[in-house]
């Protein structure tokens, strides 16, 4: 069952992300490196670029820039007066953004589209569905996305050819510029199991053992669930029983009153937001979920309970700071615009028929097959595809440009003689290969609000040449994937 195979794998990326970023992983990691390998601006921005790489190969290119903005901030805090910090901190925003999106592109975990699109091969049930898990992903995404960072490097030494090879100065300090190698041998242990089981799965395709489940599943089923209990329960002190169990009954109450905190969060973003009185909502709520803790922890421990907003500093994670900071209004938006997308797509669909052929699907589907009528062939339909998918991303979502075309690439596939599923991870990753603009994706515009003052010129020059060399690049694995037999 590759679905609970790619959620298990998600959400436990995502937990090993908060993990790292708890130890302090990535300020360590810099500190290390500009101890030990330069403070020449060119290994400076080869180091953001590649540490951000290795990083969303395995967990979300978002939370990646999350972690690493601090660290790019605390740099610019490096550099010298005689320097322009606007022409240095453009250089990092593209040395943090192209890693990060390259990264997204390796892995099933690297981009939230990824999977996404996984999902999408199972909601359309296409054929050889099977074949698409973590490790497949990533036996072709390192390799492809390796000559895309090499391009990215080039691009943006390119771009730094006029500034001070010396333009940092970190000052003389050995303060944690030792290699974090804890944290690290804990990330490639959790990295190197998950790829393990997921190459037994691609390989051996084990058959349903319980309940639908092969031993395959069961074995991801168990390690996501210790790996959340070690995450919320495991003491970050002392291991010792009363800790536990005060882990247990924070775990569980912040997990029973996520409906009420969800309604209040959402009512607090829209207030915000949208300027609607709501206040005496999510107030209430809270007070209310405030007095029930108040009480709970006083009965069973005979002590004050703190803030529901405050951290459990007894445990490796906090549960309620991690859902304190999901960003609410903006899942609220994609879910609103994903069903408007829905509605509009299955306008006119007749519910007979197991394809989508609503009126848009069908005007859009007519228009594609007449443009690929002249062609000589419809291999072009890869590259062509590719180029529009990565140059529309960067001012439309990439999830709406793949929710809108993967039922016409999937209308389209038979008078192309190309498999759906080829077209389908095409548009996906091609979509995500979106460098040019802050808008192109969640993680540029994190980027591009975490810096003061950038080059938006110098930004959508390099950033066009990365879109370039990225469609080309994914353009000629997935026309030879479509070549296999």
């Amino acid at each position: 069952m590759t679905m609970l195979q790619n959620a298990i794998i998600l959400t436990t990326g995502f937990l090993l992300s908060q993990v790292l970023i708890a130890r302090n992983t990535h300020f360590r990691l810099i500190s290390f490196l500009l101890r030990h390998g330069g403070t020449g601006l060119r290994s400076l921005l080869t180091s953001v670029l590649l540490i951000s790489y290795g990083l969303s190969i395995f967990l979300s290119n978002t939370v990646v820039v999350l972690a690493l903005l601090p660290v790019v901030n605390r740099l610019m805090g490096f550099v010298t007066d005689g320097v322009s910090k606007k022409e240095v901190a453009t250089l990092f925003y593209l040395a943090l953004t192209f890693g990060a999106t390259t990264g997204g592109l390796a892995s099933l975990t690297g981009n939230p589209l990824n999977a996404f699109s996984a999902g999408l091969l199972e909601f359309y049930r296409i054929d050889n569905r099977e074949h698409v898990n973590f490790f497949s992903w990533l036996m072709i995404g390192i390799p492809a996305t390796l000559v895309i960072i090499a391009a990215a490097r080039m691009i943006i030494l390119r771009t730094a050819r006029n500034c001070n090879e010396m333009a940092l100065i970190y000052p003389d300090s050995q303060e944690k510029a030792r290699l974090p190698h804890r944290s690290l041998l804990f990330f490639a242990l959790n990295m190197a199991f998950i790829t393990t089981l997921s190459g037994i799965q691609f390989f051996l395709k084990p058959a349903p053992l319980l309940s639908g489940l092969s031993w395959i599943d069961l074995g991801f089923l168990c390690y996501g669930t210790l790996f959340a209990l070690f995450s919320f329960l495991y003491p970050a002190k002392t291991a010792q029983p009363g800790n536990v169990l005060k882990n247990t009954v924070f775990l569980l109450f912040f997990v029973t009153s996520f409906p009420i905190l969800l309604i209040s969060r959402i009512s607090m973003e829209i207030e915000r937001h949208m300027r609607i009185p709501l206040s005496p909502l999510y107030l209430f709520l809270e007070r209310k979920l405030q007095q029930l803790f108040d009480k709970l922890w006083r009965r069973l421990f005979g002590e004050p309970s703190g803030s529901i907003e405050s951290a459990n500093s007894n445990a490796l994670l906090s549960i309620n700071t991690i859902i304190f900071d999901i960003p609410y209004f903006g899942l609220l938006l994609v879910t609103l615009f994903g069903s408007f997308l829905y509605l509009i797509l299955n306008v006119g669909d007749n519910p007979a028929t197991p394809q989508s052929d609503g009126f848009l699907v069908n005007a859009v589907t007519g228009l594609i097959l007449d443009m690929l009528e002249p062609l000589e062939t419809p291999l072009l339909l890869i590259p062509v595809l590719n180029a529009a998918a990565a140059f529309s991303s960067e001012l439309l979502s990439n999830t709406a440009i793949v929710v809108i075309l993967s039922p016409l690439m999937i209308a389209t596939a038979p008078h192309t003689g190309l498999s759906p599923l080829v077209l389908l991870l095409s548009l996906t990753t091609a979509a995500s290969a979106a460098y040019m603009t802050p808008l192109a994706s969640p993680a540029n515009t994190l980027a591009f609000g975490g810096f003061k003052r950038v080059s938006l010129k110098t930004i959508i020059a390099a950033g066009m040449m990365m879109n370039i060399m990225a469609s080309i690049v994914i353009a000629i694995v997935f026309l030879g994937i479509s070549l296999l037999p």
